[in-house]
């Protein structure tokens, strides 16, 4: 899911006749000059560092922001940042090494290096092959166990809707098992193994292959929005599995880019021989390989990251002879990143999604509902938003781009999550289970009964999360991460279990538990328990 959201950002669309094509000159000069004003010139005080490299060197380093805002210590091109799912072309590389050697092959059931690994299926076995491609049908994340070897009975008896290699379905959980496959078949931790293998052949000596309490310090301070649109420190925690656990800075991450650009070649000899990289850049199902999204038919490898409030994003392209990596700290400005992409590479630039968040007034109007009940809400005078809903006029306050929320009320907490047309304009909003259209419009359905005791915020404890809200548009089930505002729609699965709608073939799974005062009090999310919590 978040991955979708990231290529509406940063696919890179049909090459043209290039500014910055290798050894243009003048043109390259002049794109390089371009991209350094662009982030020099970005908006904010959270930090942007970006690089780039041609097969040589370094040919450009630009930095803007603050590495702690609060501290005003400016961010450099040595500052280093978590670099997130960035990560996962590392334990792809040390993987197809270990296959060069006979210690790992791609194609056996990955049961051969994690014994103790079941899935309830009467498909084919999942292989180190189907992991790195993420056509396992595996869960995206499981995050009371990501980063821990219990992931591995956690996911005993999961059961999967479709072959290995029929679907793409993006898998932390995956990539965190081929980390606990690699030490089986290298007979060594997984972050000596990226030590020993990748970061010591390459000289990438600022880069650590975990995130512990002995990187905090020397790391930049990470950031995230908080619901009213403001940055607040992210919260901390440490990851050291395969799936997003490293922390390099810009110079480190140059000389992961002329590795790749050298096709696996690095200055002290072949990390990867021709046979393995060209495996490993093949897209498998939809434009991924191992490690990597795949663009311009092998030509450009790319991939996003993001972990507590950090954000990365990483590209080669092999036949233009450049690479570049942006490593920032705060909410990543896409459009920023579609520009510079699009002069660096030469290509069209691609229309990124409108993620702004807009002033109270855009949420004013009347609403009508079952019964002809009606919401109102207009702009406060502080810059907030009231409503009033036939009783009461609330109070209500952010809780994300496209929600309102009142902690305080006789009926418990509130919160209105709001939906717009093409043109911008909200066209109803959601009150817990029911829905309001704006008034003129056509009336949604009315959702089952059954729903309401399902209705709510729910949470994990610590640090990872995550929350939920579950409600209802119209007569669909709806889920949405508290820090979204995707909407994903669900279907009923079986007595009190949904999957999402779309895709049918997704494995993700929610069951609702514990039902108490005719409210469920648990969601378990692929298995990851949640707690109803008194939050709008």
């Amino acid at each position: 899911m978040t991955r979708l959201l990231l290529l509406l950002a940063f696919l890179i669309g049909a090459i043209v006749p290039a500014a910055a094509k290798e050894g243009g000159g003048t043109d390259r000069e002049a794109a390089l000059a371009d991209i350094r004003a662009m982030v020099e010139g970005a908006s904010g005080d959270s930090a942007l560092v970006v690089a780039i490299t041609d097969r040589d060197r370094s040919i450009m380093v630009a930095a803007h922001g603050y590495a702690d805002i609060d501290r005003r210590i400016a961010a450099t091109g040595d500052t280093r940042f978590a670099i997130g799912s960035i990560s996962k072309s590392f334990a792809a590389v040390a993987l197809m090494q270990m296959a060069d050697e006979g210690r790992f092959d791609p194609d056996a059931p990955i049961a051969r290096y994690l014994p103790d690994f079941h899935v309830r299926s009467s498909y084919a076995p999942i292989t180190g092959a189907s992991l790195l491609s993420h056509t396992s049908g595996l869960p995206n994340y499981l995050a009371n166990v990501a980063s821990m070897r219990f992931l591995i009975t956690a996911l005993a008896g999961f059961e999967r809707r479709y072959a290995p290699g029929e679907h793409f379905w993006y898998s932390n959980s995956g990539y965190q098992l081929l980390g606990y496959a690699a030490e089986a078949a290298d007979r060594r931790p997984f972050p000596m193994i990226v030590q020993q293998r990748i970061l010591g052949p390459l000289g990438m000596t600022a880069t650590a292959p975990q995130i512990d309490d002995r990187q905090r310090r020397q790391m930049a301070t990470s950031y995230e929005r908080a619901p009213d649109g403001d940055l607040v420190v992210a919260p901390w925690f440490e990851h050291i599995a395969a799936d997003g656990a490293i922390v390099s800075n810009a110079p480190d991450m140059t000389a992961y880019a002329r590795m790749l650009l050298a096709r696996g070649r690095a200055p002290k000899g072949r990390l990867l021989s021709d046979r393995a990289f060209s495996r490993m850049i093949t897209p498998v199902r939809d434009d991924y390989g191992y490690g990597f999204d795949i663009a311009e038919r092998g030509k450009m490898l790319f991939h996003t990251g993001s972990i507590m409030g950090f954000q990365a994003y990483f590209a080669v392209h092999l036949e233009k002879g450049l690479g570049i990596v942006m490593l920032g700290n705060g909410p990543a400005d896409r459009a920023l990143r579609e520009r510079i992409i699009a002069r660096l590479f030469g290509t069209a630039p691609n229309p990124v999604p409108d993620l702004k968040w807009r002033e109270a007034d855009s949420f004013a109007g009347r609403f009508v509902g079952p019964g002809d009940k009606v919401r109102e809400f207009r702009p406060g005078p502080s810059g907030d938003l009231l409503v009033d809903d036939g009783s009461n006029i609330l109070p209500l306050a952010r809780i994300g781009r496209e929600g309102w929320g009142a902690h305080l009320t006789p009926a418990g907490p509130r919160s209105f999550l709001f939906f717009r047309d093409a043109s911008g304009v909200v066209s109803d909003v959601v009150d817990g289970d029911v829905t309001f259209v704006r008034a003129g419009g056509t009336p949604a359905p009315v959702a089952p009964t059954s729903y309401r005791p399902l209705v709510g915020r729910y949470s994990a404890h610590g640090e990872e999360g995550p929350s939920v809200r579950i409600y209802t548009r119209g007569a669909k089930l709806m889920m949405s991460y508290a820090d979204s505002s995707l909407p994903m729609p669900l279907v009923e699965d079986g007595p009190g279990r949904f999957r999402l709608d779309t895709p049918e073939y997704s494995p993700e799974w929610l069951r609702f538990d514990t039902i108490a005062e005719g409210e469920a009090q648990r969601l378990l999310l692929n298995g990851v328990p949640l707690y109803r919590i008194e939050l709008p």
